[in-house]
């Protein structure tokens, strides 16, 4: 070990196992902002995926999957910062700030949240069986304006209810799918205006909807068991199939990958290459999957029956089961949580949190909530949560402040370092 004048040991000559230990004491945001720009060493280390590999296993107590740790996309550090901020933004339902718009006239079915890069600011859209779409400032929204919450709105956007939502994140266009039979899409002009730009029918009540697929196309479902692929160009249908035998009630999409879920309690992948046939099937004698999440190799998936199931998606093996009521509405598989809307046994509904991998944990959950839920989506950057309801409501959930999640992140740190204080360097 090297020594200055006075004898005292240099910080960056410690052993590199000691390193490891000092950094879990320091905060999040400077192991990745401030710390590596220190020195070389210092760099190194916090670059290291087994430095943060380690941590998601010591300190999260999270086994995470081989087909997530084998993806191409997987990045052990984002993760742990990712299950970071949202244990610790779900840590208390109490302490966030909750805002209830009304504007609507029917149930919300469909909320979407998303951030523009240009302006760097956040909206929700809104689908409803009003038949109307709303674009909420989320930032107006948070301030309690209400008369500016709303910025634009299409009063006639369909002629039946709405039950979906989608954005392509490369074109900013967004699409709706209604009992109607169509499939619409819209872009945000300059001035902040709803635009139709082009709608096509798919012959029965259009269910979900996914821009996630191969560029320049989309795919929807149907309440007529129908998987139809749309060219946004021509607005034309250009492969479909009707291999589920009831409505298609839940999809999924990576590349040509697509993973559909109906009524019929079968669940499957097909690849858009070969709109003929299965390549991966599933049926369930007792229950069927109300909703499915797909991220890095990882299908999470809500069921009928209560249960949250975790799959491999390229094999559907299950990875884990674990049961959060008596009906599953909704989930969403995020880089540091598993997202549920489930009902209890009392027939009330609950928005929980559940740490990822494959022995999930519940880390928290909202009160049982006054109106039935319909949809919800978090976007993870903002740390925004969007509950559409039965009532006609939406319910906006913003993080608190910055100090108070400071101060819950320092006493995380505490309480995951409980044995001793940090060693004194000076």
């Amino acid at each position: 070990m090297t020594t200055d004048a006075g004898n005292t040991p240099e910080l960056a000559s410690l052993p590199s196992e000691l390193l490891c230990q000092l950094f879990t004491y320091l905060p999040n945001r400077k192991l990745i902002t401030e710390i590596p720009l220190v020195c070389q060493r210092f760099n190194t280390i916090l670059n290291d995926d087994k430095f943060w590999s380690r941590r998601i296993r010591t300190e999260h107590l999270i086994h995470q999957p081989e087909c997530e740790v084998s993806h191409p996309d997987y990045q052990p550090k984002r993760s742990f910062h990712s299950m970071r901020t949202a244990r610790s933004r779900f840590r208390d339902w109490e302490t966030q700030t909750v805002h209830v718009a009304l504007g609507h006239s029917a149930t919300v079915d469909s909320v979407l949240l998303f951030k523009t890069e240009q302006q760097h600011k956040q909206f929700c859209l809104s689908g409803s069986r009003d038949r109307t779409i709303r674009l909420w400032d989320l930032e107006n929204v948070r301030n309690g304006v209400e008369d500016t919450w709303t910025v634009a709105k299409d009063e006639t956007a369909h002629l039946g209810w709405i039950w979906n939502m989608a954005r392509d994140e490369t074109t900013g266009n967004f699409y709706t799918t209604s009992w109607d039979s169509t499939v619409k899409s819209w872009r945000i002009t300059d001035d902040g205006a709803l635009q139709n730009l082009s709608s096509v029918n798919v012959g029965s009540a259009a269910q979900c909807v996914s821009a996630t697929g191969s560029p320049n196309e989309l795919v929807c479902t149907t309440f007529a068991k129908r998987v139809a692929v749309i060219d946004d160009r021509s607005s034309e249908i250009v492969a479909e199939h009707k291999l589920h035998k009831r409505a298609v009630i839940a999809l999924a999409v990576d590349g040509n990958r697509i993973y559909t879920s109906s009524e019929d309690r079968i669940m499957m992948m097909v690849d858009r290459r070969q709109m003929g046939r299965a390549l991966l099937f599933e049926y369930s004698p007792s229950c069927y999957k109300s909703c499915l999440s797909l991220q890095r190799d990882q299908l999470l998936t809500s069921t009928s029956d209560g249960k949250v199931k975790l799959y491999d998606a390229k094999n559907f093996n299950v990875l884990q089961t674990y049961t959060v009521g008596s009906y599953t509405r909704q989930v969403q598989l995020d880089h540091g949580a598993h997202l549920v809307m489930a009902r209890s046994a009392r027939t009330r509904y609950k928005f929980s949190i559940f740490s990822p991998g494959t022995r999930s944990r519940q880390w928290g959950a909202s009160h049982e909530l006054a109106a039935e839920p319909a949809k919800f989506d978090y976007l993870p950057s903002t740390k925004t949560l969007a509950i559409g309801n039965g009532d006609s409501s939406i319910l906006f959930c913003f993080p608190p402040s910055e100090n108070a999640e400071n101060l819950a992140e320092n006493a995380e740190n505490l309480a995951e370092n409980p044995a001793e204080n940090p060693p004194n360097l000076e």
